[in-house]
């Protein structure tokens, strides 16, 4: 392998550690959770916040989250994963969380 190819495919290893969460398989942003010190829940704490930051102001290739999306829109993509971002389940991080968290970014986030 050529060096680029090492450094594209350590990069990319990175990334999808780095966001692609827990790897024992617990259920670490199911509901109830409830929020953190930011506002924001412990399900986006565990899911999101490694690579958009603690309040998802984003950081380094990570976009600041939700940007214009519109509540439906944000839940969506958190469902269905988008480029190097994963799909995330309801048992991961509950609809309630995500609505809870979509109103925080959008009206408490300074």
């Amino acid at each position: 392998m050529t060096k680029k190819m090492l450094v594209a495919v350590s990069m990319a290893a990175t990334m999808i550690a780095a966001c692609g969460g827990d790897d024992d398989g617990s259920k670490s942003g199911s509901s109830g959770q409830g929020a953190q010190a930011s506002g924001l829940s412990a399900s986006f704490q565990a899911v999101c916040a490694k690579c958009h930051g603690d309040e998802g102001r984003g950081q380094g290739i990570y976009p600041q989250i939700p940007g214009s999306k519109d509540e439906a829109s944000f839940i969506a993509i958190v469902r269905a994963g988008r480029g190097e971002m994963p799909a995330t389940n309801a048992a991961r991080f509950s609809e309630a969380d995500l609505k809870a968290d979509f109103l925080w970014l959008t009206t408490e986030r300074k």
